[in-house]
């Protein structure tokens, strides 16, 4: 559809004049407006396939995630494919984590997006990330991570529901006459049953502990100014967990 074609250039386009800068708070005017823009794009899509008008089946992609830091990087990923209404399962395999995601098409696409910015992102905070007294440490970095992705997560959310509240416009309204939230929900409903289906059986992670509070602190301060748009409150949306 051209449509969306063009609106995910448009998205894609101001990614890469986030990353592109130096500058946090120009990065985080861009991101804002592409984080926004995506949240509108998924209910958009969302309404038109509800009406048939358009093809947005649920359906898979599997990304490898390296061993560098990558129960932290897989972390996120998981979280922004959540938020996107999409569920994860991973595999440890002998060079990382085979993560697979389910979704809508569309919604798969928005993951795509922000993953390869978040991730980028990310790396970068964490290498130059330092505590009060100017050190790093592997513990410092991985609280750093682990607040980064708690916030980030929070964030996509935010939009996604400011979207919802959002009226919609003539071309994109459900002959179905469904609200948003019920199209969404129903939307859902068919992710989890076709995860469930594909995965009858999975296993639980181990849960993570935090063990540098400061580095979490420093790193959800990061998130609040990411290219997107607590404690172990991660653990509690299951961001660590084996399967959302």
């Amino acid at each position: 559809m051209d449509v969306s074609n063009k609106t995910l250039k448009r998205i894609q386009g101001l990614l890469a004049k986030a990353q592109a800068t130096n500058f946090e708070a120009e990065a985080d005017t861009y991101m804002a407006a592409a984080l926004k823009l995506m949240a509108k794009y998924g209910v958009e899509m969302a309404h038109l396939a509800d009406s048939g008008q358009v093809a947005d089946e649920v359906t898979t992609f599997e990304i490898l995630i390296g061993t560098s830091y990558g129960v932290d990087r897989r972390a996120l990923l998981v979280n922004i494919a959540l938020a996107k209404r999409c569920r994860s399962v991973y595999m440890q395999m002998p060079n990382g984590y085979r993560v697979t995601i389910v979704g809508h098409a569309s919604d798969l696409e928005q993951v795509k997006l922000l993953n390869a910015s978040l991730q980028l992102q990310m790396g970068k905070g964490a290498r130059t990330a330092r505590d009060s007294k100017g050190k790093s440490s592997t513990a410092f970095k991985k609280g750093w991570m682990l607040g980064f992705s708690s916030r980030v997560y929070e964030r996509i959310l935010e939009a996604e529901r400011a979207a919802t509240r959002e009226p919609r416009p003539a071309d994109t309204t459900s002959t179905t006459g469904r609200s948003t939230e019920l199209v969404l929900a129903s939307r859902e409903q068919a992710v989890q049953t076709a995860f469930e289906k594909r995965y009858p059986k999975l296993g639980k992670a181990p849960k993570r502990t935090l063990t540098n509070a400061s580095g979490y602190s420093a790193g959800r301060a990061a998130g609040d100014q990411a290219d997107i748009g607590g404690s172990n409150r991660v653990s509690a949306t299951g961001a660590q967990g084996s399967r959302r």
